[in-house]
């Protein structure tokens, strides 16, 4: 008998770790706690793959893993909600309801730039790669064109107008990403806030050619899934360094 314990300790262990990486569907339905009527748009991803999905309001989402794995549950706005079914009973799929609540938000001042319309920000898109028009002179352009300004007099005295003009174009394509990540933020696309935008507009790497030429909805759907992309990365890091 004293040589049985082991053996049942060995299938006892083979038992729980076939249950650990058990394939499951996880269903499920995503709500505000506090207010019905919000239409959240979830983004549901596997901490453990690095895939996910996000759906309408109010429709289902459906992912895949093992029972050992951390989903997250977020939406722009909202703290975010991680599940795991490593306890749970044994099944092939789950189905959850998870209820988000609003992020607090402690404010500080802030400076607030207009939302423009997408037909405004489309008409910039293919003004990107025109060339400067005129340089700067004197004290009183220093500033109203600041920017020209620096540039030329830090550009071999004004003499290399072919680079002053390609960091105009440079600026002037971050300035027309920050207005777009502005519209997408207040219809809930991306959630980051106007400190994060630099750091994904260097994450991003948009080609030019698209930006100037892509449709409102490609460009939305490009920049939705890279910024999934960013915000799992960066989740990573985080939990990595913990």
């Amino acid at each position: 008998m004293k040589k049985a314990i082991p053996f049942l300790f060995f299938l006892f262990s083979i038992g729980a770790h076939a249950q650990d990486t058990q394939n499951i569907v996880v269903k499920g339905c995503v709500y505000d706690i506090h207010d019905s009527s919000n239409a959240i748009v979830p983004i549901v991803v596997n901490k453990r793959t690095g895939m996910g999905m996000s759906c309408a309001p109010g429709a289902v989402f459906s992912l895949s893993g093992l029972r050992s794995d951390t989903f997250q549950i977020s939406s722009g706005g909202y703290e975010m909600v991680r599940i795991c079914f490593l306890d749970s009973t044994a099944k092939q799929s789950y189905f959850v309801r998870i209820g988000l609540s609003m992020k607090e938000n402690y404010l500080s001042s802030v400076i607030i730039h207009p939302v423009k319309d997408l037909g405004e920000i489309q008409r910039e898109r293919q003004d990107i790669g025109v060339e400067q028009t005129r340089s700067t002179i004197g004290a009183t352009d220093a500033f109203e064109s600041p920017i020209t300004f620096l540039y030329e007099r830090y550009s071999r005295d004004g003499k290399s107008r072919a680079f002053v003009a390609m960091m105009e174009n440079e600026d002037k394509k971050r300035e027309i990403l920050k207005e777009l990540f502005r519209t997408y933020v207040k219809a809930g696309v991306i959630d980051l806030s106007e400190d994060q935008f630099d750091a994904f507009i260097d994450y991003l790497n948009i080609p030019e050619s698209m930006l100037k030429g892509a449709s409102d909805f490609e460009l939305a759907t490009y920049i939705r899934q890279k910024y999934i992309a960013y915000t799992n990365a960066e989740n990573y890091h985080i939990n990595n360094q913990r």
